[in-house]
């Protein structure tokens, strides 16, 4: 559980007056990889605190949480962190979860990409992205 300190609470109020809520990590940096350093130091780091507080005190239910997602459509490299988020899931906690049926559920609920889920997960381009 991250503390919501005073600091994060007047940066999640400026991500509410730019955006309306506050973004997913795709809107906030477009041509990122979810699994790059740049979630976990510096700016990236404290975005990712003011979006966990947020959508926990906001997005309660599965239903909330895919309709905050399908506004803003995620590329397929980031569909595991929506399963994650959607469904309450440490998938990235465990070294070989199966997010299949995850991504099919997706699919059912109308997301695009889950096909290209690995392959865009996997490019190389993300390499040079660091």
């Amino acid at each position: 559980m991250i503390e919501k300190t005073e600091f994060l609470a007047n940066k999640i109020n400026e991500f509410i007056e730019k955006y309306g809520e506050v973004p997913p990590h795709w809107i906030f940096k477009p041509d990122s990889h979810p699994y790059s350093i740049f979630w976990r130091q510096g700016s990236g780091d404290e975005f990712g605190d003011c979006f966990y507080i947020w959508f926990e005190e906001n997005l309660k239910t599965a239903e909330e949480r895919i309709d905050y997602y399908k506004k803003h459509t995620p590329p397929p490299r980031w569909l595991a962190a929506v399963v994650d988020n959607i469904w309450d899931l440490e998938g990235w906690n465990e070294p070989f979860f199966d997010y299949t049926p995850y991504l099919k559920k997706l699919e059912e609920y109308g997301f695009a990409g889950t096909s290209e889920y690995e392959e865009d997960l996997d490019d190389e381009k993300w390499l040079d992205k660091e």
